[in-house]
């Protein structure tokens, strides 16, 4: 039975990939500081730590329990934030990370995976964009994804197997409706509660909506078989005003909008290919985007305050 320690593994994200993973036979341990995480969605089945990636106890624990593997999602995740202070970020995002691989040298590791943002590309010269395309992040949080992305060259060097992932929008059950990103929990919250759908811009910027377990079955796949880096996509754009329809629709109403001042560095057009996950790992997204937003927004209807 092989150990995977998930860091981030209360998360939103984290916790599907902690599921996926024991119900393939996996010992799972979750690390999260739960900052942002919720300790209820960390499955029973798998171990818990209440610790943060900067911590120092951090390269004890991962020398005590001898991880097969790593599923590293542990992250300062809004990117609001990172741009009000890079530096702060940056500890987290960055500093966090290379504590858990400088741990890491001091086991044998079969597969150290990262999960790194489809912000990496910036804005991009072509859609969908392959992992092929430039990368050219244009917000902090970005940048330092890509900085690690770039130091995880560094200990492949020293002998440590990694692979990258890079998600395009995730979305789903136990989504996070609270911050600035995450636009589907944020609209079916406002659903719920008979609010206007708020759109950040004009509403014609197109995003790649992807499920959750349909991600968190690409990381596995990466996780046993892949090297380098994968996009995990639909490769489908889909503006965020049809996004506001669609989910109005599902819940039998129309939706009424209102329009927020855009953000700097949002991007107008976002999609990737997922061609390469396709060919190397046999993925591809398995939920239709309706059946996905009808399971969200039930899931924010049954747990609803």
């Amino acid at each position: 039975m092989p150990k995977v320690l998930v860091t981030g593994g209360a998360g939103f994200i984290g916790s599907h990939l902690a599921e996926a993973l024991l119900r393939g036979g996996a010992q799972v341990t979750v690390v999260d500081d739960l900052s942002t995480g919720r300790r209820a969605y960390v499955p029973r089945a798998a171990k818990f730590f209440k610790l943060g990636i900067q911590s120092p106890k951090l390269r004890e624990l991962v020398r005590r329990l001898e991880p097969n593997y790593i599923c590293h999602l542990a992250a300062q995740r809004s990117v609001v934030r990172a741009q009000a202070d890079a530096a702060a970020d940056a500890e987290v995002n960055i500093v966090g990370s290379l504590n858990l691989l400088e741990a890491v040298r001091a086991i044998k590791l079969k597969k150290f995976l990262f999960v790194s943002t489809a912000g990496v590309y910036g804005e991009p010269e072509q859609l969908p964009t392959p992992e092929t395309a430039e990368l050219r992040p244009s917000s902090p949080y970005a940048m330092a994804k890509h900085v690690v992305e770039q130091y995880l060259g560094y200990y492949e060097q020293l002998g440590i197997p990694t692979v990258v992932v890079r998600p395009a929008n995730v979305y789903g059950p136990r989504q996070d409706a609270s911050g600035e990103g995450g636009v589907v929990a944020i609209f079916c919250r406002q659903l719920l509660h008979g609010e206007a759908l708020t759109i950040v811009g004009h509403g014609q910027q197109t995003r790649d909506f992807v499920y959750v377990t349909d991600v968190a079955a690409g990381m596995v796949a990466a996780l046993h078989d892949g090297r380098g880096s994968y996009n995990l996509a639909t490769s489908h754009e889909l503006t965020v005003r049809e996004l506001a329809i669609r989910l109005g629709s599902i819940a039998g109403q129309v939706p009424r909008v209102a329009y927020l001042p855009p953000r700097a560095h949002d991007l107008p057009r976002s999609s990737l290919s997922s061609e390469h996950a396709r060919r190397e790992l046999s993925w591809q997204p398995e939920v239709p985007l309706e059946d996905g937003l009808r399971q969200t927004l039930r899931w924010f209807k049954e747990h609803s305050r």
